[in-house]
């Protein structure tokens, strides 16, 4: 597994719409499971999901945040809820955020893991970071039964760690998903953007402007890729609020020219934009 980090920060916007047109939660869960993934596997470290109408923003973040947190904080931080039944058909990450060893002696000095802050007083936290004891740690703490990242400082007598900041681990990290009002308007004109891409089939190939695109992320320090929804593209949405696309973003572009099907489902359009994308970053 590469760690290389991109040297810009990657950021994508989804409608909260993505499964309103899928009848069953199973399918649901999956189809955001396909999400989680590719923002995982591309290294997304911004998931905004803004509103949309029919409204399943609520659904989206709450199991795109299950997927994101590693299986042994899931029971602390999540309760047993009618939502999540099916997350379990789901495949797991496997990011550096979720080790699989469950041994304290195998642990790292300078490793980082996950953790739920148990308890604490005096500036010292017992934190569960899913080995056999929970660990000693120092630093600025969440609340009590709150997520925290840690990093291993010492094994010997004990084990003990520092309370980190996400942005402090220098690998990918998995991502963190945001609720936007406003549509997606308002998402690509007041967040801190350098370059803004929207996509759609309708626009240029994307190998017309690639020298452009490619040249543009030499440059930035934050992207934001955003996909229109199962029933509107993104020009669509845009009009309605009396916008062009060129206001709002800096390019728009088909990462598909001559698809085979009549439609690709925004999930699809998600994992081959990233791919795409990919192969640019410097």
């Amino acid at each position: 597994m590469s760690l290389r980090q991109k040297s810009f920060s990657l950021s994508i916007g989804i409608p909260s719409s993505l499964v309103s047109e899928v009848p069953h939660l199973r399918e649901k869960t999956g189809v955001i499971g396909q999400v989680a993934r590719a923002a995982a596997i591309f290294r997304v470290e911004d998931i905004y999901v803004y509103r949309d109408i029919p409204d399943e923003s609520p659904l989206m973040r709450l199991i795109l945040n299950y997927v994101e947190t590693p299986q042994y904080l899931r029971k602390s931080l999540f309760k047993r809820r009618e939502e999540l039944r099916y997350v379990g058909t789901l495949p797991p990450l496997r990011t550096p955020h979720h080790p699989v060893e469950k041994r304290a002696e195998r642990l790292q000095v300078g490793e980082f893991r996950e953790g739920v802050v148990l308890s604490g007083e005096e500036g010292e936290f017992l934190v569960d970071i899913g080995v056999e004891k929970p660990i000693r740690t120092t630093g600025r703490a969440p609340s009590f039964g709150g997520r925290a990242t840690v990093q291993i400082r010492s094994k010997s007598p004990e084990l003990i760690g520092k309370f980190v900041r996400r942005r402090e681990v220098p690998f990918y990290w998995g991502y963190n998903v945001h609720v936007v009002d406003g549509g997606v308007e308002k998402l690509a004109s007041h967040r801190d953007f350098d370059l803004k891409l929207a996509t759609s089939r309708h626009a240029p190939s994307l190998r017309e402007i690639e020298p452009q695109i490619r040249s543009r992320l030499k440059d930035v320090k934050s992207v934001l890729v955003a996909f229109g929804s199962p029933r509107r593209g993104l020009r669509q949405m845009l009009m309605e609020k009396g916008l062009d696309r060129d206001e709002v973003f800096n390019y728009t572009v088909n990462t598909i020219p001559m698809q085979g099907c009549e439609t690709i489902r925004t999930e699809e359009a998600l994992s081959a934009t990233l791919a795409i994308i990919n192969i640019m970053a410097p």
